[in-house]
């Protein structure tokens, strides 16, 4: 009940903002009312069906304003069409400190790594919990609590490839390529039979369906890493958490394995995120969390702050900018109803 009140609350909020902003933009009665209406239909179509053609371009647009170099760039504008003979207008000063301000401290490393810090905060736990038990029963290396039962180990791997072109030597890992290591470890470890990929096409290529697939380029990595091929399944249409949960339940229901445990990595940054939508799909999760930003509180070696830390860099400035879109879909997905609630 009180998630049902929270959300509802959440829902009215969302929609008296929206009015206003629309009362302020568009003064005019009819622009008005064909601006609501658009506006309602998009956010519509956006809950039945989030990865329509038209729905994915019009949101990459809105939530540009919620990140700290749009909605920098986004004050700018504003305070620069003000300028005239010379001088500027008010509100214009105004909203150029703004921007300024806000991309300043979204691009401080102190800053951006306090953000992820704390949106981390669940895989820390998670992980301290594992170093706790294992101080008394686990072997040297780690093995993961809760294992030895796990059906598969499921690797969110979206994001992690670049694609596999011909005058490239090799397939290409990105900053988020740490996940394939630690899943090859893992398997090795004899966490579990099973490796299940999941991770769809790449939107912005072109070609034949199985070279845009990314599951393909990661199962193919994985086998170099060695995990035997018979056992990688691939999932090639989780283009999103809801979707891979989804379609791993499929798949486990398939291979008799819905009821076992299974092994879920993922960037620590999203990993709350990811074990609650798998719960919620009906899945028991021991998340293994990899691909941290930061240190653990009180560990050693403990990570000292510099003097750099207090200049900004594009590094900073992008993990500010996850963490924030981290925050904005788990909105999105409590507002769905997707997130299971936390076990305490």
């Amino acid at each position: 009940m009180f998630l049902l009140i929270t959300r509802i609350l959440l829902w009215l909020l969302i929609g008296i903002l929206l009015y206003n902003l629309l009362v302020r933009l568009i003064p005019r009665r009819w622009l008005a009312i064909v601006g609501a209406i658009l506006l309602l239909s998009i956010i519509i179509v956006g809950f039945i069906d989030p990865n329509t053609p038209v729905v994915l371009p019009a949101w990459s647009l809105l939530s540009v304003l919620f990140r700290p170099l749009g909605l920098a760039i986004f004050l700018l504008f504003l305070g620069a069409i003000r300028i005239k003979k010379g001088g500027i207008s008010k509100p214009g000063p105004g909203l150029i400190w703004a921007a300024l301000i806000i991309l300043l401290f979204s691009s401080l490393p102190v800053v951006a790594y306090s953000l992820a810090q704390a949106a981390e905060q669940e895989a820390i736990r998670v992980e301290q919990l594992r170093t706790e038990i294992c101080e008394v029963e686990c072997p040297v290396p780690l093995t993961p609590f809760g294992a030895q039962d796990a059906g598969a180990i499921v690797l969110l791997a979206q994001g992690t490839t670049e694609p596999y072109l011909p005058y490239r030597t090799q397939i290409q890992l990105t900053d988020r390529g740490s996940l394939l290591l630690y899943t090859a470890q893992l398997y090795q470890e004899g966490s579990a039979p099973l490796v299940i990929v999941s991770a769809g096409p790449r939107a912005n290529l072109e070609g034949p369906a199985e070279r845009r697939i990314e599951a393909n380029d990661v199962a193919d990595l994985l086998e170099r890493f060695g995990v035997p091929r018979n056992r990688i399944e691939i999932e090639p249409t989780g283009v999103d958490l809801r979707t891979s949960a989804i379609q791993v339940r499929e798949i486990l229901t398939q291979r008799g394995l819905a009821d076992e445990p299974v092994i879920l990595v993922t960037s620590a940054i999203n990993v709350r995120r990811a074990t609650l939508t798998f719960a919620n799909a009906g899945l028991e999760v021991v998340p293994r969390p990899t691909d941290f930003y930061t240190f653990q509180p009180l560990a050693t070696p403990r990570r000292r702050l510099d003097f750099v830390d207090f200049l900004p860099s594009v590094q900073a400035l992008t993990v500010t900018t996850r963490v924030i879109d981290e925050y904005l879909a788990s909105v999105y997905y409590f507002l769905r109803g997707w997130l299971s609630p936390p076990v305490v």
